[in-house]
This record gives C-alpha cells, structure tokens and sequence, in this order.
C-alpha cells in the first residue's frame, strides 16, 4: 500500500481547507513511536471546518475525495489504494490529541501523528477498548520513550486509568 501518496493526499485536503487540521492515531502511528503492526487502514482523527450547525457532516471530504478520483467504500475512503477513515474529533481527548500532534516524517511526507501519550489514552477510552487496543497500548507503555508524567496526567484529566 502507498501509506506515503495517501498522507501525501491528507496534507493537499488540509492545504486545500477540506480538513482544518488532523493527527494520524491508528495503527500507522504507533510505526512512529514503536514497533510497526500489521494495519490495512490509515486512521485519522480530524478538525473540520465549522458547518455553522450542531451537526458534523464528512460530505465536504467525500466531495474532495471523489473530485481527486477516491471513491468510498463503507466508512473508508480509498486514497491512493490506502482505505482512509475520518474521524471528526468526538471529545476534548481527541481536540488535544489533535491540537498537541507532532510533525515527523514519513518516507519524505511531512505527517502529524498524534504522541504515544494520547495514543494510549485514546484507546483506553469507554467503548474503543479491544484485544487489538490492548496490545498496542502494552507496546506504547514498554516503550521507553514514553513520557509518563505527560500520560499520567492526561489520563487525569479525562477520568481514565490503565
């Protein structure tokens, strides 16, 4: 899969204001951080430009999508061979994960990845807990670049535990 064209593409929806801003925090972001896992998709929490209602619509990146040749399948879109799912930021957790990602390269595309700390909070919210979650948070917390004052107190702040 071309994980690079894909990211490449997520930075021209961001250039072209489709996106506002985003952080990758599925399985290609722990690539950054530890070991690679095995990840079909590319996962991507996103800011949105404001719709000026109460309700979050993804048809703008359809739209984009399907201008660029990407067509849908399910809740993926398909860039560049790569299924992209957008996920518009559901909580104060995912604004920070966002708001706090670090730029780091990837093949020569510049990608903002959401920080190991985050990653791991993320997984272990209510509802995103899985066997497959388990396992990357286990990885991301023997990892010894984590910063466990910055996930203790991000954890804190969201009433999560591990």
């Amino acid at each position: 899969m071309a994980f690079a064209d894909a990211l490449r593409a997520l930075n021209t929806m961001k250039a072209d204001g489709v996106i506002q801003e985003y952080a990758v925090a599925g399985g290609l972001a722990l690539v950054f951080w530890t070991e690679p896992v095995a990840t079909y998709d590319l996962g991507v929490l996103v800011f949105l430009p404001s719709a000026g209602g109460p309700l979050v619509s993804l048809e703008s990146i359809y739209r984009w999508a399907s201008a660029h040749g990407y067509r849908a399948d399910r809740e993926h879109i398909l860039i560049e061979g790569v299924p992209a799912q957008f996920l518009p930021s559901p909580s104060k957790l995912a604004d920070e994960a966002i708001e706090t990602a670090e730029t780091l390269d990837y093949q020569g595309v510049p990608t903002r990845v959401a920080l190991p700390e985050y990653l791991v909070a993320l997984y272990l919210q209510p509802g995103a807990r899985s066997a497959k979650r388990r396992e990357r948070v286990a990885m991301l917390l023997e990892w010894r670049g984590l910063n466990r004052n910055r996930l203790d107190a991000i954890l804190d702040r969201h009433g999560l535990s591990l």
